[in-house]
């Protein structure tokens, strides 16, 4: 079958890159052909731009404050456009370029089954509005949709937001959510919810995921991702390097975030950042696909709570009956890096999620 997968492809993001490789590689193991639309709103054309990085800071600073923010950023970016266009242009399997939903609905791509993936494809709150694409608009009348572990990025919205959304989430003929909260998001306006499922990077194993690594020189160190600025994992992964006598190696994505008390790796390739996840003896993050691929690779962790959008790693954590990892201080954090994680039980639990990730999988398509 031809599988027309619309996802969150192209943002420079770790996670968005590697659940869009674990998609595609799973599907064409099925037996799938799958091709990734390259669907290029103008949010995403502006993708990297001083204006695009004002504009996603102005929901959590002043405007004098995004402004400074912005300008700051906009070297990042660039370096960031460095790794993640190489790893999709190398990766994926993409259609041509559309830059609006009318050239999408009018020059529609061909395929069997039109897929959302994964990721936050259903998330309003930067926008202020949905993105009808991710809601498969485009697709012909009568079409196969479906919707792979979809995700709102969020833990509640209300029935009035989701009236425009509401009918083309009818015309789905399998749908699945990624957090349990988009559950409950969708039966409180009556949509069929085929299952919560793990995310599609679970698909690989962790044989997969080592073979896709690539050598890097550092191991046995303490190791930090932190996404969001003010949450506390760099002081947590410094406070647990201390306690442990172990170097502190932080990921950053911008290079005004450095680690005082450690040292600092700017943009890694994305093999890279999956090496680096397996080699370190801890891991400390906030975020969600760090915490997924600590519980693939079988890594120490802890996970750092932030104030909001935290359902998506507390839904995996409560999967695997590891949610006493979650923390919101830097000393619950040095006391649960001392608890070592068994993985056994974890690991089998993942086993039957995973199962019926590939059943819903198989039935669907």
């Amino acid at each position: 079958m031809k599988i027309s997968l619309i996802t969150m492809h192209a943002v420079y993001n770790y996670g968005s890159a590697l659940q869009t490789y674990a998609t595609i590689t799973a599907l064409q193991r099925m037996g799938h052909e799958v091709e990734v639309i390259n669907y290029f709103p103008k949010r995403m054309r502006q993708y990297g731009t001083i204006k695009q990085i004002y504009r996603d800071a102005l929901p959590f600073h002043s405007k004098w404050k995004c402004l400074v923010i912005a300008f700051a950023k906009y070297p990042s970016m660039r370096e960031l456009k460095k790794v993640f266009v190489p790893f999709s242009s190398t990766h994926f399997n993409m259609t041509r370029k559309y830059e609006t939903n009318t050239e999408l609905t009018t020059n529609v791509p061909i395929a069997d089954c039109y897929c959302t993936g994964s990721d936050q494809v259903w998330n309003d709150y930067l926008e202020g509005e949905f993105d009808l694409a991710f809601f498969l608009n485009f697709a012909p009348e009568g079409s196969k949709r479906v919707a792979l572990a979809a995700s709102f990025g969020r833990d509640d919205i209300s029935q009035d937001e989701l009236l425009p959304v509401k009918k083309l989430l009818n015309r789905y003929s399998a749908i699945s959510v990624r957090e349990e909260s988009g559950v409950e998001i969708l039966k409180d306006v009556q949509i069929p919810i085929k299952e919560c499922v793990l995310d599609p990077t679970f698909l690989l194993s962790f044989d997969d995921w080592t073979k896709f690594a690539v050598p890097i020189p550092e191991t046995g160190y303490i190791l930090v991702y932190q996404l969001h600025e003010d949450s506390i994992a760099s002081e947590a992964a410094i406070a647990i390097g201390k306690r442990l006598n172990k170097q502190v190696i932080r990921i950053s994505t911008d290079r005004l975030k450095r680690i005082r008390g450690g040292k600092t790796v700017f943009f890694p390739k994305v093999e890279e950042f999956v090496s680096y996840i397996f080699n370190a003896d801890l891991i400390v993050t906030d975020s969600f696909h760090a915490t997924a691929f600590s519980i693939i690779l079988k890594k120490q962790f802890v996970s750092i709570e932030w104030k909001m959008f935290n359902d998506r790693i507390q839904t995996i954590l409560r999967k695997t009956k590891l949610s006493d990892r979650s923390v919101g201080s830097v000393e619950e954090a040095v006391n649960i890096s001392s608890k070592k994680i068994e993985f056994s039980e974890a690991s089998r639990l993942i086993e039957i999620e995973k199962e019926k990730l590939q059943e819903f999988i198989i039935t669907a398509f």
